[in-house]
């Protein structure tokens, strides 16, 4: 089965400038927001330039909102007529990641020409994610143009450097906290893969997840000296064997597995489409089959991941110079992304109880996990309600993110984020694409997204 083959309702809004909405894609692709750790490196002559190309291009946001840089992150607020509604915030970010290096040659059309061809829009941000941003503006410029006004006052808010240091995100959130704004729902990217469930106990039914919160995120890094020496002498040992052991510690004492809140509220959506064993005798009762649930979980692929904290080693630093020297100062990195309840501070000190004394731990890097969203709230049952609609035989679950997204930067203002990207593109040209070498989506999927985020905005803001 096709992604594609779900499509429903494509006849609607035939209205919309289907080949000018393309060609704002393929604009945006042309400009080079790349995002770099290194600001030095980043290019924000582009970011100007691609400012620019969006005032000029969709003249009805501009006309009737009110347009605000923030740094190079973009804020547009569409006022609404209702001030006792809560405003609703449509998001994306501007910056793509870089070209792999030499990799240029393999890409079958130029990663910053915005290329129509074959049925796809082909360019860095094609899928990561230039169209949703382009999207989110023609929804709003397409219900102005047919001259609907805004009850909710809808925020179009569009970020720096989600690749990278997410500091656009946490700006524009601060921003509207300092103004006193809290927001009935945000719409972040994210979701939109299509999965056949037999790993949850549903076999020939498929669902699609809509991220309701994200793990954390946790880089440990282990560091061990020594005064290293001639090889010959290992009495007291090395510091690369003190700190192999370390690593090893570590990865074999885990953070204790939990059943997240999250997770519960996937099973609890699902269960009645759950039929097959063990897991259909499971969610009869998930508060007490909750460790029989964890079990199973970690021993699927798919699953694991949702009930564990999970510690990935990624780096380590060169040891000695040659084969009968002893390293001295030795230091490696442990990539963890933390399941609810962990927190940073929780895993620091499970591990200084782990390992050696004389093995020194550090965060360098740390974000607690995100809050779980309101599934109750009326942007969630909204969202899943549109997304029923223009596309078929899919069930929508709320679920756990592994990866983060700018959204969790609104939690501070909003009970309801949502991360979910209805762009749903198939499975083999999304995993090759984001981040990828042939990045492209497909012009249906495109379309059908646009189709998504009008009709999202005219149920809920008009």
């Amino acid at each position: 089965m096709k992604n594609s083959d779900l499509f429903i309702n494509e006849h609607e809004y035939s209205d919309l400038h289907s080949d000018k909405a393309i060609s704002h894609l393929c604009d945006a692709i042309r400009f080079k927001t790349v995002s770099y750790v290194d600001i030095s490196k980043v290019d924000f002559g582009e970011f100007d330039k691609f400012h620019e190309y969006i005032k000029s291009s969709f003249p009805l946001v501009i006309s009737n909102g009110t347009y605000e840089e923030v740094g190079h992150s973009i804020l547009i607020t569409l006022p609404g007529s209702d001030s006792s509604l809560r405003p609703a915030l449509f998001m994306a970010h501007q910056d793509v990641v870089p070209i792999v290096k030499n990799s240029e040659n393999n890409w079958m059309h130029d990663p910053f020409g915005g290329d129509v061809a074959d049925g796809f829009i082909w360019g860095r941000g094609a899928m990561d994610i230039k169209q949703m941003l382009i999207a989110i503006l023609e929804a709003a410029e397409y219900l102005l143009s047919a001259g609907k006004r805004f009850k909710r006052t809808v925020y179009l808010a569009f970020g720096e450097d989600e690749e990278t240091k997410n500091t656009g995100a946490r700006a524009i959130s601060n921003l509207l906290k300092s103004r006193k704004v809290t927001l009935e729902y945000v719409l972040d990217e994210s979701g939109g893969d299509v999965i056949e469930a037999s790993d949850l106990g549903a076999p020939g039914k498929y669902i699609c997840p809509i991220g309701i919160c994200e793990k954390g995120y946790a880089d440990l890094k282990l560091s061990v000296c020594s005064r290293g020496g001639h090889s010959s002498n290992p009495f007291h040992g090395t510091s690369l064997g003190v700190l192999a052991k370390a690593i090893t510690d570590v990865l074999d004492n885990p953070l204790p597995e939990s059943l997240p809140g999250c997770v519960r509220q996937t099973l609890e959506t699902l269960k009645d489409d759950i039929t097959s064993e063990p897991m259909a005798s499971y969610v009869k009762d998930i508060e007490a089959n909750e460790g029989k649930l964890i079990d199973y979980f970690k021993s699927k692929e798919s699953l694991y991941y949702l009930v564990q904290t999970t510690a990935a080693p990624t780096m380590i630093t060169e040891g000695s110079p040659a084969g009968n020297v002893m390293p001295q100062d030795m230091s490696a990195v442990i990539n963890f992304r933390l399941s609810p309840p962990d927190t940073p501070e929780s895993l620091l000190e499970h591990y200084r109880s782990v390992v050696d004394k004389d093995v020194k731990l550090e965060l360098v890097q740390k974000i607690a996990p995100s809050i779980p969203s309101d599934t109750d709230a009326p942007g969630y049952k909204s969202l899943r309600s549109v997304l029923e609609h223009y596309f078929a035989d899919l069930i929508f679950v709320p679920i756990l993110n592994r990866g983060s997204t700018d959204a969790r930067h609104y939690e501070q203002i909003c009970r309801c984020c949502l991360r979910f990207g209805p762009f749903l593109e198939e499975e083999d040209i999304s995993a090759e694409g984001i981040h990828g070498t042939n990045e492209r989506i497909s012009v249906r999927a495109y379309l059908q997204g646009i189709r998504v985020i009008i009709k999202l905005m005219e149920t809920t803001c008009l």
